[in-house]
């Protein structure tokens, strides 16, 4: 979406000449996100917060230390975590509490430069750089009464964004002792981060311990968000691709539950994953079983021949349809491998494609007597492409050119809802009905894809992905599924067509730092998405069925990283 910035007036243009480079960067980034200097935060969503993280956690007795050290006054200190969104809000009076929060300073309320402007939380999140806006400094109107220092607050170990703490203050109140305050306080929460990471790191390695001594010979790992512990039955088995797939699947286990889950290693052995989270922060045990069923041995020996996971447990689905001929249908959302499932269902046999999207340029009484006579001749397979998109009179007049051939028959589709009725109609005429699940929901799998499409699209066998590029390629969206990937690799290989691939040369994932969800974020993102693929990316349509405005909507996308 293209979003037009207000017109500004010579008065405002002019002022804009005055400011300090970073914050003329900053009202430049907030007017290209369509904020105007009159618009006020209503539109800016408020959730709630994590009171568990371990940024709330190390904080907290800094803040508490600080409303005391300010008790009286009319200064407010402000925390805000890795989303940019306010979490907590500390006052020296209660009368300069309830005017801030007049003014927008709600707990919840996400504090970006789209949403809010320039300011000391938005602008510092934004350039992680510590930074002081002053009065006029602020974009919006409504600000330009405060003036506010803040400072980025980064973890001493990852080096990630884990918030940012902010003083807020009426303009005429500022005083040169607050900056140094705030850069004590500000190291006072890195100490307590590293101790808290310290303590996490000595529980997780505690339970890995107890694990090693129980399953005596068995692999054993412990993944931490920034530890990761294996003993040698494991490092014998375990490769570092496999390390980057394990963490994806174990990301957000939930506290109080064993998990199971039969995994291909990069090496070809099939085992069983046993974990459940260990600590507060997310820390996970996992224990390994080798699997030796005739199931998992020929799993195994596809995964050496190169088939990437779900190709492999869909391989044999597709093998079957192939071997007997059965009326095939596949589904999923854009970009997740339809047409590729096609050519696997095919294989060797000759193929004549009918794709439905040429219909803009082809009369579609000349397109449905191509599709008849192929019916009536053609001796391997044929394969209608993206039939949703079909109108539903159309979709009715070739289901049922479908249904009467004996001809081998596939069609690739997007989900079909129950209100395509027309389309809905061929269902019982396929024999084989196959989901792909979106790339998203099959993080763990990644790693394997990806190799797999450097082998189809011609790359060297010295083209390698570092574990780093793995890890980000792991932690994307991908909102383009499998078709996003080949592109990103595709143009990787172009620019380096031997040697390692690091993370730094997937360009389309390294612009920028990564907007860390929270789960009830996740789960916003996931129905917008699915609601987007339902309506074939109409957003009126798409905004009407989830219950909102097509402006929150559009906000929303843009909040939560989603392209369109």
């Amino acid at each position: 979406m293209s979003v037009q910035p207000a017109p500004q007036s010579s008065e405002f243009s002019a002022q804009q000449g005055l400011l300090r480079e970073e914050i003329a960067l900053s009202w430049r980034r907030s007017m290209l996100s369509g904020l105007r200097p009159d618009d006020t935060f209503g539109s800016a969503s408020i959730e709630e917060t994590d009171r568990r993280s371990r940024l709330f956690d190390a904080a907290t007795p800094i803040l508490d230390r600080m409303q005391d050290d300010l008790a009286g006054t009319r200064y407010c200190v402000l925390l805000a975590d890795r989303d940019a969104r306010l979490i907590d809000l500390r006052v020296g009076q209660h009368r300069i509490q309830n005017r801030i929060e007049e003014d927008g300073a709600i707990r919840g309320r996400l504090f970006t430069e789209e949403n809010t402007g320039t300011n000391s939380i938005a602008t510092v999140y934004e350039t992680r750089q510590p930074l002081a806006v002053r009065g006029e400094e602020h974009f919006v109107e409504a600000l330009k009464k405060y003036s506010c220092y803040g400072y980025p607050i980064t973890h001493p170990t990852t080096r990630r964004l884990e918030g940012v703490i902010d003083v807020t203050f009426l303009s005429e109140d500022d005083s040169p002792l607050l900056r140094p305050m705030l850069t004590r306080a500000v190291e006072d929460v890195h100490r307590r981060l590293l101790e808290g990471a310290r303590s996490t790191e000595t529980a997780l390695l505690a339970a890995f311990q107890e694990t090693v001594s129980r399953r005596r010979g068995a692999p054993v790992i412990a993944i931490g968000e920034d530890v990761f512990f294996a003993n040698t039955a494991a490092q014998q088995v375990l490769e570092s691709v496999d390390h980057t797939v394990l963490r994806a699947m174990t990301e957000g286990t939930p506290g109080g539950r064993q998990l199971t889950k039969d995994v291909t290693l990069n090496s070809g052995l099939a085992v069983r994953t046993i974990w459940s989270r260990v600590t507060s922060r997310g820390g996970v045990v996992l224990e390994f079983d080798p699997l030796t069923t005739p199931r998992h041995r020929h799993a195994a020996a596809d995964r050496q021949q190169g088939r990437t996971a779900p190709i492999r447990t869909i391989a044999g689905r597709l093998s079957s349809a192939r071997e007997h001929r059965f009326t095939t249908l596949i589904t999923g959302d854009q970009g997740t491998g339809k047409s590729r499932a096609l050519t696997h269902l095919a294989a060797d046999s000759p193929v004549s494609w009918h794709r439905t999207t040429v219909l803009t340029d082809v009369p579609a009484a000349h397109w449905l007597e191509d599709l008849r006579q192929s019916l009536d001749t053609h001796t391997g397979l044929v394969a209608v492409e993206d039939f949703h998109l079909l109108p539903p009179a159309m979709a009715r007049r070739v289901g049922d050119l479908l249904a009467d051939s004996h001809t081998w028959w596939a069609i690739s589709s997007g989900p079909l809802d129950a209100d395509a009725a027309e389309h809905r109609r061929i269902l019982p005429h396929c024999r084989v009905q196959i989901t792909l699940a979106s790339l998203r929901s099959r993080a763990d799998e990644i790693p394997q894809i990806a190799r797999e499409i450097l082998r189809e699209i011609g790359a060297a066998d010295s083209v390698r992905l570092t574990t780093g590029a793995l890890d980000a390629l792991t932690r994307h969206r991908w909102p383009g599924n499998i078709a996003e990937l080949r592109t990103i690799l595709e143009a990787a290989v172009r620019q380096r067509s031997s040697g390692d691939i690091t993370a730094d040369q997937l360009p389309a994932l390294s612009s920028g730092p990564r907007q860390e969800l929270s789960p009830l974020q996740r789960a916003e993102r996931e129905a917008i998405e699915c609601e987007l693929d339902r309506s074939g990316g109409n957003k009126l349509a798409a905004a009407k069925n989830l219950g909102i405005s097509r402006t929150t909507l559009y906000k929303r996308m843009s909040q939560l990283g989603i392209l369109g």
